[in-house]
């Protein structure tokens, strides 16, 4: 963090904790401090990928966190997270607030770069799914089954490889995509997981978060789909029709993974998101 933020005092706003990753929200004078930490559980560092990013008009969306592989602090005007968007009593502009999360993320993809030549860069969110992806964890294997992993690993293989490698965020969605409390602006906190890939893995990341509070929280729907509709007006382009179903669960499975490992949540919970992830692909052992 700045020598400035050090010498003004700071006053908590929130503070969160996972065995993955802790969040202190920190109020100083106009602006917030956002600080990320390795939680205790977390299998590896931050990525130490360097990037920077052209101070063209849209840049200032993005914000790029200062600190080392495990501490990274943002400096923003936003102190609130999407989820109280759409689950306020007065929900705010909602589609809008999707098309300025949307451009943010088109802002990283097009006007982000590696400062250097860094080969074999992939994300840090995909080195993390190899604890699952390959079948080791018995719970994924069991609902997506040996077909289900594979049509993920095959998308995950077409991202890297392919001809569009842009730099991506990694791990775009909520918990890195912070706003005022209108929606109207907002930071894309980035840095931890980037890497690169096809954008369209950002734009799935989000997408499948979206799918999943979609699934689980009825009374949110509606405020989702507006969020929804206005993101996808300008992210750039989503993954088509054969590449949606194995993007969705990939996404849907690693929090799976996530919320088991570091988070507490039981082998019950964690089946009822593999579930959901399955029910995009027709390969799982419940739709042979």
């Amino acid at each position: 963090m700045s020598a400035s933020m050090d010498s003004r005092e700071k006053s908590v706003i929130r503070s969160t904790r996972t065995d993955l990753l802790s969040t202190g929200v920190y109020q100083v004078g106009g602006a917030y401090e956002w600080v990320h930490s390795l939680g205790v559980g977390a299998p590896i560092p931050f990525s130490s990928l360097p990037i920077s990013i052209r101070p063209e008009p849209g840049a200032d969306l993005v914000v790029v966190g200062v600190g080392g592989d495990r501490h990274r602090s943002y400096s923003t005007p936003a102190g609130s997270t999407v989820f109280d968007l759409i689950t306020a009593e007065v929900p705010a502009n909602l589609r809008a607030a999707g098309r300025i999360w949307g451009t943010a993320l088109s802002v990283l993809h097009e006007k982000a770069s590696l400062m250097g030549d860094f080969p074999g860069s992939t994300p840090r969110t995909i080195r993390r799914s190899e604890a699952w992806l390959g079948g080791a964890w018995q719970p994924a294997r069991e609902v997506l089954g040996d077909s289900g992993l594979q049509e993920i690993r095959r998308w995950i293989k077409r991202v890297l490889s392919g001809p569009h490698q842009v730099v991506v965020h990694g791990y775009p969605g909520m918990a890195h995509w912070v706003v005022t409390p209108d929606g109207a602006a907002g930071s894309l906190l980035t840095g931890e997981d980037v890497g690169l890939a096809h954008p369209g893995y950002d734009i799935a990341w989000v997408l499948g978060e979206m799918a999943e509070l979609h699934a689980f929280h009825p009374v949110l729907r509606a405020n989702i789909e507006e969020l929804r509709n206005g993101f996808l007006e300008t992210c750039g382009e989503a993954p088509g029709s054969s590449e949606i179903g194995p993007a969705l669960a990939f996404r849907i499975a690693q929090h799976s993974y996530d919320w088991h490992h570091y988070a507490g949540a039981g082998e019950a919970q964690a089946k009822a998101l593999l579930h959901l992830a399955g029910s995009y692909m027709d390969t799982t052992p419940e739709a042979r």
